[in-house]
Protein backbone atom coordinates (compact mmCIF):
# COMPACT_ATOMS: atom_id res chain seq x y z
CA UNK A 1 0.00 0.00 0.00
CA UNK A 2 1.35 3.12 -1.32
CA UNK A 3 0.48 5.86 1.64
CA UNK A 4 2.11 9.15 -0.24
CA UNK A 5 -0.09 8.31 -3.30
CA UNK A 6 -3.24 7.65 -1.89
CA UNK A 7 -2.83 10.73 0.30
CA UNK A 8 -1.44 12.90 -2.48
CA UNK A 9 -4.64 11.22 -5.09
CA UNK A 10 -6.96 12.38 -2.03
CA UNK A 11 -5.58 16.21 -1.57
CA UNK A 12 -6.95 16.44 -4.90
CA UNK A 13 -10.37 15.71 -4.56
CA UNK A 14 -10.77 17.03 -0.63
CA UNK A 15 -9.55 20.26 1.69
CA UNK A 16 -7.89 17.57 3.68
CA UNK A 17 -7.51 13.87 4.32
CA UNK A 18 -6.25 11.07 7.08
CA UNK A 19 -4.99 7.39 6.98
CA UNK A 20 -5.67 5.83 10.18
CA UNK A 21 -3.85 1.98 9.66
CA UNK A 22 -4.31 -0.39 12.09
CA UNK A 23 -2.32 -3.69 12.24
CA UNK A 24 -2.26 -6.21 14.71
CA UNK A 25 -1.81 -9.76 15.34
CA UNK A 26 -3.54 -10.70 18.80
CA UNK A 27 -3.47 -14.49 20.88
CA UNK A 28 -6.27 -14.76 22.97
CA UNK A 29 -7.39 -17.75 25.34
CA UNK A 30 -10.43 -18.28 27.84
CA UNK A 31 -10.59 -20.19 30.78
CA UNK A 32 -13.97 -21.15 31.61
CA UNK A 33 -14.30 -23.20 35.23
CA UNK A 34 -11.65 -25.67 35.26
CA UNK A 35 -10.45 -26.25 31.64
CA UNK A 36 -9.40 -23.43 28.40
CA UNK A 37 -12.67 -23.03 26.33
CA UNK A 38 -11.28 -20.66 23.79
CA UNK A 39 -8.21 -20.22 21.85
CA UNK A 40 -7.75 -18.03 18.75
CA UNK A 41 -4.98 -16.21 16.73
CA UNK A 42 -6.37 -13.17 15.03
CA UNK A 43 -4.51 -11.15 12.43
CA UNK A 44 -5.67 -7.57 11.80
CA UNK A 45 -5.26 -5.30 9.04
CA UNK A 46 -7.38 -2.21 8.21
CA UNK A 47 -7.50 1.26 7.11
CA UNK A 48 -9.60 3.98 8.21
CA UNK A 49 -9.94 6.71 5.78
CA UNK A 50 -11.28 10.41 7.24
CA UNK A 51 -11.70 13.49 4.79
CA UNK A 52 -13.03 16.85 5.69
CA UNK A 53 -14.29 19.28 2.64
CA UNK A 54 -16.41 22.54 2.37
CA UNK A 55 -16.56 21.94 6.59
CA UNK A 56 -17.87 18.55 6.17
CA UNK A 57 -16.38 15.03 7.20
CA UNK A 58 -16.47 11.32 5.60
CA UNK A 59 -15.51 8.46 7.04
CA UNK A 60 -15.26 4.98 5.95
CA UNK A 61 -13.01 2.30 6.22
CA UNK A 62 -11.66 -1.54 4.61
CA UNK A 63 -9.79 -4.74 5.45
CA UNK A 64 -9.02 -4.86 1.60
CA UNK A 65 -6.59 -3.24 0.79
CA UNK A 66 -7.08 -3.50 -2.57
CA UNK A 67 -10.13 -1.58 -2.24
CA UNK A 68 -8.45 1.71 -1.31
CA UNK A 69 -9.65 3.73 -4.33
CA UNK A 70 -13.51 2.39 -3.41
CA UNK A 71 -13.27 3.59 0.18
CA UNK A 72 -11.99 6.41 -0.46
CA UNK A 73 -14.79 7.40 -2.81
CA UNK A 74 -17.00 6.16 -0.17
CA UNK A 75 -15.71 8.49 2.33
CA UNK A 76 -15.82 11.62 0.19
CA UNK A 77 -19.67 10.47 -0.86
CA UNK A 78 -20.36 10.61 2.94
CA UNK A 79 -19.00 13.64 3.62
CA UNK A 80 -21.50 15.17 1.39
CA UNK A 81 -24.17 13.86 3.82
CA UNK A 82 -22.95 15.32 6.51
CA UNK A 83 -23.68 19.06 8.22
CA UNK A 84 -21.05 21.71 7.85
CA UNK A 85 -19.02 22.42 10.78
CA UNK A 86 -16.06 25.09 10.67
CA UNK A 87 -14.32 23.10 14.06
CA UNK A 88 -13.48 20.32 11.94
CA UNK A 89 -9.58 20.48 11.35
CA UNK A 90 -6.87 17.81 11.20
CA UNK A 91 -3.61 18.45 13.20
CA UNK A 92 -0.50 20.14 10.96
CA UNK A 93 2.86 19.12 10.09
CA UNK A 94 4.63 21.52 12.54
CA UNK A 95 5.03 18.73 15.90
CA UNK A 96 7.85 17.16 17.30
CA UNK A 97 7.43 13.19 18.06
CA UNK A 98 9.16 12.02 21.11
CA UNK A 99 9.86 8.23 21.53
CA UNK A 100 8.38 6.71 24.68
CA UNK A 101 10.20 4.05 26.23
CA UNK A 102 8.62 0.37 27.85
CA UNK A 103 5.77 0.17 24.80
CA UNK A 104 7.38 -2.86 23.38
CA UNK A 105 8.43 -6.18 24.33
CA UNK A 106 10.40 -8.51 21.67
CA UNK A 107 9.46 -11.22 24.03
CA UNK A 108 5.98 -11.42 22.45
CA UNK A 109 6.68 -10.94 19.05
CA UNK A 110 7.21 -14.73 19.04
CA UNK A 111 4.51 -15.44 21.36
CA UNK A 112 2.17 -18.87 20.55
CA UNK A 113 -1.11 -20.09 21.09
CA UNK A 114 0.57 -22.99 23.18
CA UNK A 115 2.08 -20.17 25.15
CA UNK A 116 -1.26 -18.98 26.21
CA UNK A 117 -2.60 -22.23 26.51
CA UNK A 118 0.15 -23.25 28.86
CA UNK A 119 0.06 -20.07 31.12
CA UNK A 120 -4.10 -20.53 31.60
CA UNK A 121 -3.98 -23.80 32.43
CA UNK A 122 -0.84 -23.36 34.71
CA UNK A 123 -3.35 -20.81 36.10
CA UNK A 124 -6.09 -23.07 36.53
CA UNK A 125 -3.50 -25.49 38.63
CA UNK A 126 -2.57 -22.90 40.79
CA UNK A 127 -5.71 -22.07 41.36
CA UNK A 128 -6.73 -25.81 42.34
CA UNK A 129 -3.52 -25.60 44.77
CA UNK A 130 -5.33 -23.31 46.54
CA UNK A 131 -8.63 -25.61 47.07
CA UNK A 132 -10.44 -22.85 45.36
CA UNK A 133 -12.24 -23.08 41.69
CA UNK A 134 -11.61 -21.23 38.92
CA UNK A 135 -14.35 -19.47 36.90
CA UNK A 136 -13.71 -17.55 34.33
CA UNK A 137 -10.09 -15.76 32.84
CA UNK A 138 -7.49 -16.28 30.25
CA UNK A 139 -4.73 -14.39 28.65
CA UNK A 140 -4.81 -11.63 25.43
CA UNK A 141 -1.29 -10.72 24.17
CA UNK A 142 -1.21 -8.42 21.07
CA UNK A 143 1.69 -6.94 18.42
CA UNK A 144 0.96 -3.92 16.11
CA UNK A 145 1.78 -1.07 14.89
CA UNK A 146 -0.42 2.44 14.21
CA UNK A 147 0.60 4.47 11.74
CA UNK A 148 -1.30 7.96 10.99
CA UNK A 149 -0.63 9.89 7.98
CA UNK A 150 -2.50 12.98 6.44
CA UNK A 151 -2.53 15.45 3.68
CA UNK A 152 -0.80 18.22 6.13
CA UNK A 153 2.28 16.37 5.78
CA UNK A 154 1.86 14.32 8.95
CA UNK A 155 3.64 10.79 9.15
CA UNK A 156 4.01 8.86 12.58
CA UNK A 157 3.98 5.48 13.27
CA UNK A 158 4.22 3.47 16.55
CA UNK A 159 4.60 -0.42 17.28
CA UNK A 160 3.39 -1.63 20.91
CA UNK A 161 2.50 -4.81 22.84
CA UNK A 162 0.49 -5.67 25.37
CA UNK A 163 0.02 -8.64 27.51
CA UNK A 164 -3.32 -9.05 30.04
CA UNK A 165 -4.40 -12.08 31.80
CA UNK A 166 -6.99 -12.45 34.66
CA UNK A 167 -9.05 -15.33 37.14
CA UNK A 168 -12.04 -15.35 38.75
CA UNK A 169 -12.37 -18.22 41.47
CA UNK A 170 -15.02 -19.20 44.23
CA UNK A 171 -15.00 -21.24 46.82
CA UNK A 172 -17.92 -23.33 48.82
CA UNK A 173 -19.12 -21.07 51.68
CA UNK A 174 -21.78 -23.06 53.14
CA UNK A 175 -24.81 -23.30 50.85
CA UNK A 176 -23.39 -20.54 48.96
CA UNK A 177 -19.87 -19.70 47.23
CA UNK A 178 -17.65 -17.09 47.84
CA UNK A 179 -15.90 -15.49 44.45
CA UNK A 180 -13.13 -13.16 43.65
CA UNK A 181 -11.14 -11.59 40.18
CA UNK A 182 -7.65 -9.98 39.76
CA UNK A 183 -6.02 -9.54 36.93
CA UNK A 184 -3.29 -7.61 35.76
CA UNK A 185 -1.49 -6.06 32.46
CA UNK A 186 1.29 -4.90 30.68
CA UNK A 187 3.58 -3.66 28.03
CA UNK A 188 5.67 -6.71 28.29
CA UNK A 189 6.00 -10.46 29.20
CA UNK A 190 6.07 -9.94 33.19
CA UNK A 191 2.63 -11.32 34.21
CA UNK A 192 3.02 -12.76 37.59
CA UNK A 193 0.62 -15.77 37.51
CA UNK A 194 1.12 -16.78 40.71
CA UNK A 195 0.56 -13.30 41.93
CA UNK A 196 -3.30 -12.94 40.27
CA UNK A 197 -3.67 -16.41 41.66
CA UNK A 198 -2.88 -15.80 45.07
CA UNK A 199 -4.48 -12.54 45.13
CA UNK A 200 -7.98 -13.75 43.38
CA UNK A 201 -7.84 -16.92 46.21
CA UNK A 202 -7.19 -15.15 49.41
CA UNK A 203 -10.14 -12.58 48.49
CA UNK A 204 -12.34 -15.29 48.20
CA UNK A 205 -11.58 -17.28 50.90
CA UNK A 206 -10.88 -14.75 53.16
CA UNK A 207 -14.89 -13.84 52.16
CA UNK A 208 -16.37 -16.62 53.24
CA UNK A 209 -18.59 -16.69 56.19
CA UNK A 210 -19.87 -13.18 55.90
CA UNK A 211 -21.66 -11.71 58.72
CA UNK A 212 -24.48 -8.70 58.59
CA UNK A 213 -23.33 -5.02 58.95
CA UNK A 214 -25.68 -2.34 60.27
CA UNK A 215 -26.69 1.20 58.89
CA UNK A 216 -24.67 3.87 59.35
CA UNK A 217 -22.27 6.41 58.20
CA UNK A 218 -18.48 4.99 58.17
CA UNK A 219 -15.01 5.51 57.58
CA UNK A 220 -14.66 3.54 54.52
CA UNK A 221 -11.54 2.58 52.27
CA UNK A 222 -12.24 1.87 48.58
CA UNK A 223 -9.98 -0.56 47.27
CA UNK A 224 -8.44 -0.30 43.99
CA UNK A 225 -11.26 -1.53 41.70
CA UNK A 226 -13.73 -0.09 43.56
CA UNK A 227 -12.31 3.46 43.75
CA UNK A 228 -11.55 3.54 40.03
CA UNK A 229 -15.37 2.30 39.51
CA UNK A 230 -16.64 5.06 41.71
CA UNK A 231 -14.20 8.00 39.74
CA UNK A 232 -15.31 7.21 36.58
CA UNK A 233 -18.50 9.50 36.72
CA UNK A 234 -15.55 12.45 38.99
CA UNK A 235 -13.22 11.72 35.57
CA UNK A 236 -16.64 12.40 32.79
CA UNK A 237 -16.64 16.27 34.14
CA UNK A 238 -13.63 16.84 32.74
CA UNK A 239 -14.22 15.68 29.90
CA UNK A 240 -14.20 19.24 27.34
CA UNK A 241 -17.92 17.38 25.52
CA UNK A 242 -19.71 16.72 28.29
CA UNK A 243 -18.54 20.18 29.40
CA UNK A 244 -19.83 21.92 25.99
CA UNK A 245 -22.96 19.60 26.03
CA UNK A 246 -23.64 21.09 29.85
CA UNK A 247 -23.53 17.55 31.17
CA UNK A 248 -20.15 18.23 33.56
CA UNK A 249 -20.97 19.97 36.83
CA UNK A 250 -16.91 21.47 36.09
CA UNK A 251 -18.27 23.91 33.55
CA UNK A 252 -18.25 26.92 35.02
CA UNK A 253 -15.65 26.14 37.54
CA UNK A 254 -12.35 26.15 35.60
CA UNK A 255 -9.64 27.52 38.46
CA UNK A 256 -11.91 27.28 41.21
CA UNK A 257 -11.48 24.63 44.14
CA UNK A 258 -13.44 21.44 43.42
CA UNK A 259 -11.73 18.74 44.97
CA UNK A 260 -9.48 17.74 48.29
CA UNK A 261 -6.21 20.85 48.71
CA UNK A 262 -4.38 17.27 48.83
CA UNK A 263 -5.62 16.21 45.41
CA UNK A 264 -3.51 16.33 41.68
CA UNK A 265 -5.07 15.15 38.84
CA UNK A 266 -3.10 14.23 35.91
CA UNK A 267 -3.21 13.41 32.48
CA UNK A 268 0.13 11.75 30.86
CA UNK A 269 0.43 10.26 28.15
CA UNK A 270 4.38 10.05 28.16
CA UNK A 271 5.20 8.00 31.04
CA UNK A 272 7.69 5.04 30.66
CA UNK A 273 5.91 1.76 30.10
CA UNK A 274 2.15 3.00 31.32
CA UNK A 275 -0.43 1.00 29.89
CA UNK A 276 -2.20 4.12 28.14
CA UNK A 277 0.92 5.87 26.80
CA UNK A 278 2.03 6.43 23.23
CA UNK A 279 3.71 8.80 20.77
CA UNK A 280 0.79 10.72 20.03
CA UNK A 281 -3.18 10.14 20.10
CA UNK A 282 -5.32 8.80 17.33
CA UNK A 283 -5.49 12.05 15.65
CA UNK A 284 -1.84 12.76 15.75
CA UNK A 285 -1.03 15.33 18.20
CA UNK A 286 1.93 14.64 20.65
CA UNK A 287 1.22 13.00 23.73
CA UNK A 288 1.93 15.53 26.50
CA UNK A 289 1.56 15.81 30.20
CA UNK A 290 -1.66 18.03 31.04
CA UNK A 291 -2.68 19.24 34.83
CA UNK A 292 -6.42 18.49 34.87
CA UNK A 293 -6.44 19.35 39.30
CA UNK A 294 -3.85 20.74 41.01
CA UNK A 295 -4.20 20.90 44.99
CA UNK A 296 -7.76 20.56 44.51
CA UNK A 297 -8.25 23.34 41.73
CA UNK A 298 -9.55 22.74 38.05
CA UNK A 299 -7.00 23.50 35.55
CA UNK A 300 -8.24 22.00 32.35
CA UNK A 301 -10.60 19.96 30.44
CA UNK A 302 -9.10 17.17 28.10
CA UNK A 303 -9.72 17.87 24.37
CA UNK A 304 -9.13 16.62 20.76
CA UNK A 305 -8.70 18.87 18.24
CA UNK A 306 -12.65 19.15 17.33
CA UNK A 307 -13.87 20.29 20.81
CA UNK A 308 -10.47 22.73 21.42
CA UNK A 309 -11.82 24.15 18.55
CA UNK A 310 -15.66 24.40 19.57
CA UNK A 311 -14.42 25.77 22.77
CA UNK A 312 -15.50 29.50 24.48
CA UNK A 313 -12.04 28.97 25.60
CA UNK A 314 -8.49 29.88 24.08
CA UNK A 315 -7.80 26.15 24.22
CA UNK A 316 -6.04 23.29 22.08
CA UNK A 317 -5.79 19.46 22.28
CA UNK A 318 -4.31 18.30 25.06
CA UNK A 319 -3.91 15.20 23.28
CA UNK A 320 -6.80 12.69 24.28
CA UNK A 321 -8.33 11.80 20.86
CA UNK A 322 -8.87 7.90 20.89
CA UNK A 323 -10.42 5.34 18.37
CA UNK A 324 -11.25 1.91 19.03
CA UNK A 325 -9.60 1.07 16.32
CA UNK A 326 -9.38 1.35 12.29
CA UNK A 327 -13.22 1.62 11.84
CA UNK A 328 -14.12 4.48 14.24
CA UNK A 329 -13.20 8.33 14.27
CA UNK A 330 -11.51 10.09 17.06
CA UNK A 331 -13.37 10.52 20.42
CA UNK A 332 -12.35 11.98 23.56
CA UNK A 333 -10.63 9.48 26.65
CA UNK A 334 -8.00 10.15 29.04
CA UNK A 335 -4.38 8.54 28.63
CA UNK A 336 -2.76 7.74 31.78
CA UNK A 337 -4.62 9.47 34.98
CA UNK A 338 -2.49 10.23 37.39
CA UNK A 339 -4.12 10.66 40.84
CA UNK A 340 -1.60 12.05 43.25
CA UNK A 341 -2.41 12.97 47.29
CA UNK A 342 0.26 14.52 49.90
CA UNK A 343 -2.15 12.70 52.60
CA UNK A 344 -2.60 9.45 54.03
CA UNK A 345 -4.82 7.74 56.04
CA UNK A 346 -4.37 3.49 56.13
CA UNK A 347 -6.20 0.80 57.84
CA UNK A 348 -4.05 1.29 60.72
CA UNK A 349 -5.75 4.55 61.52
CA UNK A 350 -8.62 3.31 61.33
CA UNK A 351 -10.56 2.27 64.44
CA UNK A 352 -14.05 1.44 63.54
CA UNK A 353 -14.63 1.08 59.30
CA UNK A 354 -15.23 -0.53 56.54
CA UNK A 355 -13.09 -1.84 53.21
CA UNK A 356 -14.23 -2.33 50.06
CA UNK A 357 -12.68 -4.36 47.54
CA UNK A 358 -15.32 -3.85 44.52
CA UNK A 359 -18.67 -2.55 43.73
CA UNK A 360 -21.52 -3.48 41.20
CA UNK A 361 -23.58 -0.64 39.94
CA UNK A 362 -21.19 2.51 39.40
CA UNK A 363 -22.48 3.11 35.71
CA UNK A 364 -26.08 4.15 37.45
CA UNK A 365 -24.11 6.97 39.17
CA UNK A 366 -25.87 10.34 37.76
CA UNK A 367 -23.40 11.94 36.37
CA UNK A 368 -23.84 15.59 36.87
CA UNK A 369 -24.83 15.12 40.40
CA UNK A 370 -22.28 12.81 41.32
CA UNK A 371 -25.13 10.63 43.42
CA UNK A 372 -24.41 6.53 43.57
CA UNK A 373 -25.83 3.92 45.42
CA UNK A 374 -24.17 0.43 44.62
CA UNK A 375 -23.16 -3.12 46.27
CA UNK A 376 -20.57 -3.76 47.91
CA UNK A 377 -18.50 -6.88 46.67
CA UNK A 378 -15.98 -8.45 49.17
CA UNK A 379 -16.36 -6.18 52.06
CA UNK A 380 -14.27 -6.37 54.92
CA UNK A 381 -15.10 -4.86 58.37
CA UNK A 382 -12.01 -2.81 59.76
CA UNK A 383 -11.31 -2.57 64.21
CA UNK A 384 -8.77 -1.23 65.83
CA UNK A 385 -6.58 -0.69 62.86
CA UNK A 386 -7.02 -4.58 61.46
CA UNK A 387 -9.58 -6.02 58.88
CA UNK A 388 -11.89 -8.51 60.46
CA UNK A 389 -15.03 -9.72 59.79
CA UNK A 390 -16.17 -10.23 56.01
CA UNK A 391 -19.45 -8.21 55.26
CA UNK A 392 -22.76 -9.97 53.82
CA UNK A 393 -24.77 -7.81 51.48
CA UNK A 394 -24.21 -4.00 51.92
CA UNK A 395 -24.63 -1.50 49.77
CA UNK A 396 -22.89 2.42 49.30
CA UNK A 397 -24.10 4.96 49.13
CA UNK A 398 -23.07 9.04 48.90
CA UNK A 399 -21.60 11.51 46.58
CA UNK A 400 -18.40 11.58 44.09
CA UNK A 401 -18.06 15.04 43.90
CA UNK A 402 -18.04 15.29 47.86
CA UNK A 403 -16.30 12.65 48.37
CA UNK A 404 -13.02 14.07 46.73
CA UNK A 405 -13.39 17.11 48.66
CA UNK A 406 -11.97 15.01 51.63
CA UNK A 407 -10.36 11.66 50.46
CA UNK A 408 -6.86 10.60 50.72
CA UNK A 409 -4.95 8.30 49.62
CA UNK A 410 -5.19 5.08 51.79
CA UNK A 411 -1.84 3.70 50.78
CA UNK A 412 1.69 4.78 48.45
CA UNK A 413 0.91 1.68 46.45
CA UNK A 414 -0.76 2.79 43.05
CA UNK A 415 -2.16 0.14 40.17
CA UNK A 416 -2.95 1.16 37.10
CA UNK A 417 -6.58 -0.27 36.43
CA UNK A 418 -7.31 1.05 32.54
CA UNK A 419 -6.27 4.72 32.38
CA UNK A 420 -6.67 5.20 35.93
CA UNK A 421 -3.08 5.11 37.91
CA UNK A 422 -4.63 5.03 41.30
CA UNK A 423 -4.13 4.47 45.04
CA UNK A 424 -7.04 3.04 47.21
CA UNK A 425 -9.10 6.09 48.45
CA UNK A 426 -9.95 6.67 52.14
CA UNK A 427 -13.29 8.36 52.77
CA UNK A 428 -13.80 9.73 55.88
CA UNK A 429 -17.58 9.29 55.82
CA UNK A 430 -19.60 7.47 53.09
CA UNK A 431 -23.21 5.78 53.84
CA UNK A 432 -22.97 2.12 54.84
CA UNK A 433 -26.37 0.61 54.38
CA UNK A 434 -26.16 -3.15 56.00
CA UNK A 435 -28.94 -5.68 55.94
CA UNK A 436 -29.88 -5.48 60.05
Amino acid sequence: MNIDAIINDLAKKVDCAELYIQEEESTDVEILNDSVNTAKEESIKGVGIRVINDNKQGFAYTTNLDKIDVTANQAIMNAKLNAADENLAMIDNNHEYNEVKGLYDKKLENFQLKDAIDFSKNLIDLVKEKQCNPTSGGIGVANGTITIANSNGVYVSESTTSCAASIEVNVDDGDVVSSAYYFDASHGYDIDSQLIVDNATSLALNSRNAQATHTRDSEVILDYNAARALLSTFFSALNSENKQRGRSCFKDKLNQQVASEHFTLIDDGTIPGALCSSICDDEATPSQKTTLIEEGILKSFIYDIYHANKDEDDVTSTANAVRSGYTSVPSISFSNLKLEFDDLNTVSDITNGVIVDSVMGAHTANPITGDFSVEARNAFEIKNGEITTPIKKAMLSGNIFKIMEEATAASNKTRQLGSCIIPPLYVKSLRVIGSI
